[in-house]
Formats: structure tokens, C-alpha cells, sequence
């Protein structure tokens, strides 16, 4: 079977027991105790039990939907990691997909934990949260850049924001494995950010450049916060921001205060690194203008981050009229969540889900079908999805390329080992 060179991912990751090594039910029974356990130890115990989970990667070729599950050996969840139940992928970079464990968030006092899922490995690494003594951090939506870098050591930097700066300062945690503490570095944010107009939060987040690699958190409303990794990393090295303003064409918004806000932005627009540029794709006028008029938009954004230029559009009506969408039957509704392909020029997929209004006000949901649209050639394919529908963006990556042998689609679990010695993994 051909390693697929990317895949798309639903960006929850369920913890499942693992029917394979045992049976029963599952306990999640105190213990007696006479003494409550502290925050240390709650947070020791999650770290062990996710180091005895093994990932189990669904890599399928697209527009097939891909997954990723992790499996735990026994029956048996310690009560105090009863939360711990799934994961989020947080950013992915190479053969790495960095991801939040159970329902710690960037800035929150939360049960969880990081972990790291090397595909050339097929292997689990665990980073515990930062510290946030006196609830100093203040959650708010922004996330953490995994980078893969050339030596094969990888970094993962986490961005809050300080409480009690108005908003103002950027706390960016960096964790290294040498000294095995997050080492922190404030910095104030660009003026475009600050207040008034201090509505920022991360849609998403990736990292760009690899070793050399501007770390990257895009708010799809108004733009994308910018750092220097370089700078992150050396010890005495001044931390500096810069605010990318979305397209001067893409409409603005501030969460909490513009109309537009009661849509996820990524229900029409999303960022990606593909190939050695960061692009942009929209559908603005969404729910504002007649279906009909929408177009998908790729932007590129130029080496230097400062300017963007238009490239492909395509309209939604196209897309209607082709003989894909005709042949499955569909009205013709609005296209959701774009996410731009990671090895395929000008090629966006979309979903295109069937649902009705019955006459009590029900929604009856009908399908699902993930569609293809390659820009520059024309062409439109599809996928039907099936179970209940999907609601939120999907997630890119080519981490699956990097995987040597064997893939679990119906051959059973993957069997993956690296590509030669990657050196010494070092947590930054």
C-alpha cells in the first residue's frame, strides 16, 4: 500500500482500552484514603498513566479521513486521571503532532498534559504543563508550536498572555528536556494587538521555516502573531512580536464585539504551510451574501511576512455545477471548514453537509461528503463520511510521510520504525 505523502485528521483523539491485551470493565473506583491528593500528585499521576499508552495512527489515502487513538493495556484508569479521556492536536511539524491531554488548555489550571506522537517511531513522549502558580497565567486562547528541528531535536513553545499586564505582555513558555523545567520569556505584544484592539486569540497554530523557524498563532479574525525561535531560545536574547494583518480585502473582526463573531471563523477560512509558503484560504461573505456569489480565495503571503498576494478563486457555484456534486444528489448548500492541501497546489477540501428543517424545528441531518476541489486543473471528487457528522475544522499534516512501513487501514495496527538514528531528542 502507498504511504500516503498527507492526511487529513479529526483533531480529537480518543484514549481507548486496548481489547487485544485483556477484558473487563472499567474502573474508575477511589481508593481509601485518608489524606486528599495535592496538585503534584495529581499531576505525577496523569504523566504516568499517559506514558503507558501506545498511539495507534489510521493513515488512509484522501480524501479518505485519516485518525489517530491511543490505546491504554489495561482496563483499569487511576481515579485520579479519570478526566483524561481523549486529546486535542494542538500543531504538528514533520514527523511530529504535538497534542493537549485531557482538558488542560494553554494558561489553565486544568488536568492534562502534553504529549508528543513521533510517527517514524510510532512512540509517545509526555511534558507536563507549566506551572501557574497563583493562577499568574491568564487563558486565552492561544495555543503551542511543536517544531521538528534538523538535528532531530524538537521544540515546544506554549503562549499565554500575563495577567494583570491589560492584555499588553506575551508569556512564551519553552520546556528543555536537558533541565526538565519550562523556562519562560515575557515580551509585549505588537501595538496592532495591544489596547484597545487587544482581541487575539489562536484559531490555529504552526511553526514556519523549520530550524530556523518563525513560530507562528493565527487568530483567522484578524491575523497572525510572529516570533523568532532563535530568539526564543537564547538564554539573554531579546523576545520581540510582529502582528501579520490579515489580506487588506479579507474583512476584520474583534471576538466579543463584531456580529461576525457568532460564526467559527474556521467555518470559512484557514492557514496552512504548503510547501515552503504559508497560504490563506477564504469564503468571506459567508452567510452574508447569496450562496451563489461566494468564492474560495487562496492568498500567499511573501518569505519576508509582509504582504499577500491573490492567487486561485473559484466559486461555490462551480463547485454546484460539477458532475461530482450533481451526482450525489446534494442541494446546493454551503461548503464548511476549507482546509488547504499539504501537497497539492490550489487544492482546498470542504464539507458539504445535507441537512434539513422539519416542520418542529428539528434539525434532520441527511449526510456528509467531503469534497476535493483542485483550483488549477478544475476538477472536483469527493469522499462520503459516514456515522455523525463532523462540526469542526479538520487538521493537515504530512506526518504520515514519514512513516517507514506499514500503515493500519485493514491490515491491522502500524508497524513503523525510524528512518536511520534521529540524534538525541531534545525538549525545548
Amino acid at each position: 500500500m502507498t504511504l500516503p505523502s498527507s492526511v487529513l485528521l479529526e483533531r480529537e483523539v480518543y484514549f481507548e482500552y486496548d481489547s487485544d491485551s485483556g477484558s473487563g470493565e472499567i474502573e474508575r473506583i477511589p481508593p481509601a484514603i485518608g489524606v486528599p491528593p495535592s496538585p503534584q500528585d495529581i499531576k505525577d499521576a496523569i504523566l504516568t498513566y499517559l506514558q503507558i499508552q501506545t498511539p495507534d495512527a489510521h493513515f488512509e489515502n484522501l480524501p479518505k479521513l485519516s485518525y489517530i487513538r491511543f490505546l491504554r493495556p489495561t482496563n483499569f484508569i487511576p481515579w485520579l486521571c479519570g478526566d483524561i479521556t481523549d486529546a486535542f492536536i494542538a500543531s504538528a511539524d514533520k514527523d511530529l503532532v504535538a497534542l493537549y491531554a485531557g482538558p488542560y488548555r494553554p494558561g489553565t489550571n486544568l488536568k492534562g498534559a502534553y504529549l508528543i506522537y513521533e510517527t517514524s517511531s510510532n512512540s509517545l513522549s509526555t511534558i507536563p504543563q507549566p506551572p501557574n502558580v497563583d493562577g499568574e497565567r491568564l487563558y486565552v486562547g492561544l495555543g503551542a508550536v511543536v517544531v521538528c528541528l534538523e538535528d532531530g531535536a524538537y521544540v515546544l513553545g506554549e503562549l499565554t498572555k500575563v495577567r494583570g499586564s491589560a492584555h499588553s505582555q506575551a508569556a512564551l513558555y519553552t520546556w528543555q528536556l536537558s533541565t526538565k523545567e519550562w523556562v519562560l520569556k515575557v515580551a509585549s505584544f505588537p501595538p496592532e494587538l495591544c489596547p484597545p484592539n487587544h482581541v487575539f486569540e489562536a484559531d490555529m497554530c504552526f511553526s514556519y521555516r523549520g530550524a530556523s523557524s518563525v513560530l507562528c498563532w493565527v487568530d483567522l479574525f484578524k491575523g497572525m502573531l510572529v516570533c523568532d525561535l532563535r530568539q526564543a531560545l537564547h538564554p539573554v536574547a531579546q523576545l520581540e512580536f510582529r502582528f501579520v494583518p490579515l489580506p487588506k480585502e479579507c474583512p476584520t473582526y474583534d471576538r466579543g464585539i463584531s456580529i461576525e463573531e457568532s460564526l467559527e471563523a474556521g467555518m470559512y477560512r484557514s492557514i496552512a504551510c504548503v510547501g515552503d509558503s504559508i497560504k490563506l484560504v477564504t469564503m468571506d461573505g459567508y452567510c452574508e451574501r447569496p450562496a451563489n456569489e461566494l468564492r474560495l480565495t487562496i492568498w500567499t503571503l511573501s518569505p519576508d511576512l509582509c504582504d499577500w498576494s491573490k492567487g486561485s478563486e473559484y466559486l461555490v457555484s462551480d463547485i454546484w455545477a460539477s458532475e461530482t456534486h450533481i451526482s450525489l444528489g446534494l442541494p446546493k448548500i454551503l461548503p464548511s471548514f476549507p482546509v488547504l492541501s499539504m501537497d497539492g497546489d490550489d487544492v482546498v477540501y470542504l464539507f458539504f453537509t445535507d441537512m434539513t428543517m422539519s416542520v418542529n424545528g428539528q434539525l434532520d441531518y441527511k449526510g456528509q461528503y467531503l469534497l476535493r476541489v483542485d483550483m488549477r486543473h478544475n476538477k472536483v471528487s469527493h469522499h462520503p463520511q459516514s456515522g455523525d457528522p463532523i462540526c469542526s475544522q479538520l487538521f493537515a499534516t504530512d506526518c504520515s510521510a514519514y512513516l517507514l512501513q506499514g500503515l493500519k487501514g485493514n491490515q491491522g495496527k502500524v508497524k513503523a520504525r525510524k528512518v536511520g538514528e534521529r540524534g538525541k531528542r531534545v525538549l525545548l
